[in-house]
């Protein structure tokens, strides 16, 4: 017969129930240290963030400083034969435009070309900057309404010849200008150039030199001179002239005279130009100044006035 399986000892039924109890204990501390795993910790007490952002400075505007216009100053008629180089003046009408410029200096002071097209009511500064003027040596129009002129550019204090075709607005160099031209060398006032070759001033400190055509005249201490065909230098009538222009086969002179409160013009004809014809007087001018003609009259320029004679 089979044999009858009992109930479990009391021994064997202690030792289940402490199998289960270990089992429990080790569930629920498996449950406790998965828990501590994920628990986010707690920042330290004082501890601050730290912030990677580093803001960005601020600029402050360059403040542009404005230009301010210089006046011009002016000096009594005699000085005329001292009066430095750089303050000379260049005046040229055109049929429709006019120009004028002061001459300024390699190092030193900067010349000013400027351009009307009212009848010298308002004038517009043209004066090419973009191309390092440094000193002019001539002003003339041409084709009615443009001009050239010759001029020392950059530091090295280059002669070139520079012409607008726009008005004043854009000045280009030309080699061929450059080599017809008439004019009084930059850097020394002793030196007349010509395509010819250079000719030797009739003093050591010329001003007011002009050439138009066959015509080639300067001042020296007042007193106009003007070049023969022979390389030689003829002595006008003109005295304390403070400003000389040639047109139309003459020579103009502006001056200090008796009865003049300011300059006399005088326009010069006749063999040796020994002809005085009086155009005028512009009243209150002195120098420095420019003088040119007007047709049958002219115009002196002397401080800001652009006075008619005639």
């Amino acid at each position: 017969m089979p044999r009858r399986t009992g109930p479990l000892s009391t021994t064997a039924r202690w030792l289940v129930g402490v199998l289960i109890a270990v089992l429990a204990v080790a569930t629920v501390l498996l449950v406790v240290l998965a828990l501590q795993s994920v628990r986010p910790q707690p920042v330290p007490d004082g501890a601050e963030p730290v912030s990677t952002y580093t803001p960005r400075a601020e600029s402050t505007p360059t403040p542009t400083a404005t230009p301010s216009a210089t006046p011009v100053a002016t000096e009594t008629p005699d000085a005329a034969a001292t009066l430095p180089r750089d303050r000379e003046r260049f005046l040229s009408l055109g049929s429709q435009g006019w120009w004028r410029a002061t001459a300024g200096a390699c190092g030193g002071a900067s010349p000013v070309v400027e351009h009307s097209t009212d009848g010298g009511e308002t004038w517009e500064d043209v004066t090419p900057r973009y191309r390092a003027l440094a000193q002019v040596a001539s002003l003339d129009s041409f084709a009615g309404s443009e001009a050239e002129m010759v001029a020392a550019v950059g530091g090295g204090c280059e002669t070139q010849a520079l012409r607008t075709f726009t008005q004043g607005e854009f000045w280009q160099p030309y080699e061929d200008v450059l080599a017809a031209s008439r004019f009084l060398e930059p850097g020394d006032a002793a030196a007349v150039v010509t395509p010819q070759g250079n000719v030797a001033a009739p003093c050591a400190d010329a001003r007011s030199f002009r050439a138009v055509g066959d015509i080639v005249a300067l001042l020296c201490d007042g007193t106009g001179y003007a070049l023969g065909s022979g390389g030689q230098w003829a002595a006008l009538p003109a005295t304390d002239a403070v400003a000389l222009a040639v047109s139309n086969g003459t020579v103009l002179t502006a001056g200090p005279a008796a009865g003049c409160d300011g300059l006399a013009v005088t326009r010069w004809t006749g063999p040796g130009f020994a002809t005085a014809q009086p155009l005028g007087c512009a009243a209150g001018a002195s120098a420095p100044a420019a003088v040119a003609a007007l047709g049958d009259s002219a115009a002196v320029w002397s401080g800001a006035e652009l006075v008619r004679v005639g």
